[in-house]
């Protein structure tokens, strides 16, 4: 098997949020637009999103908002700034209303594309021509991003 990369990366990424992007390979998910980050999302109900899953545990809707936080700070890191960070708030997802989750969803993915646009642009230039802060950024954000997809789907409702 022939692996580019860079754009291999690029689709990596891509894989947490969206599923299976060339079909027949994947790397994180099973495959299905459904087992990633915004198709387990999209189907749940805000009382889903939002239900405790025990005592003192982040529901699915925390998840999601500290996603949305850290795409959102990793787009401004990415681009030369060195914002403060409330990490503990980030797992704040606000009130658990039906219009809310959709806006928490909606802008979930507003700060996926954002993040996605700026390496897409990358994806064709070697590895070695990167600033060494946007591969790191990205290989951490394909870890982060896997492994609250895999929390997020430990707290699925069991049907």
């Amino acid at each position: 098997m022939n692996v580019d990369l860079t754009p291999t990366l690029v689709e990596m990424y891509r894989e947490t949020f969206e599923g299976e992007v060339h079909p027949g390979w994947t790397w994180i998910v099973g495959g299905a637009p459904e087992e990633s980050v915004l198709g387990t999302l999209q189907a749940l109900t805000a009382e889903q999103a939002y239900a405790e899953p025990a005592s003192g545990r982040q529901p699915i809707a925390a998840h999601a908002n500290h996603l949305k936080y850290a795409l959102e700070l990793t787009l401004r890191r990415l681009h030369g700034e060195n914002p403060p960070t409330d990490w503990p708030g980030s797992f704040n997802p606000g009130p658990a209303l039906p219009a809310a989750w959709e806006n928490l969803q909606a802008d979930l993915r507003q700060a996926y594309e954002g993040v996605l646009d700026f390496f897409n642009a990358l994806r064709d230039k070697p590895i070695a021509e990167w600033q060494p802060i946007h591969a790191v950024g990205l290989s951490a954000m394909i870890g982060h991003n896997a492994y609250h997809l895999g929390a997020i789907r430990q707290l699925l409702p069991r049907s």
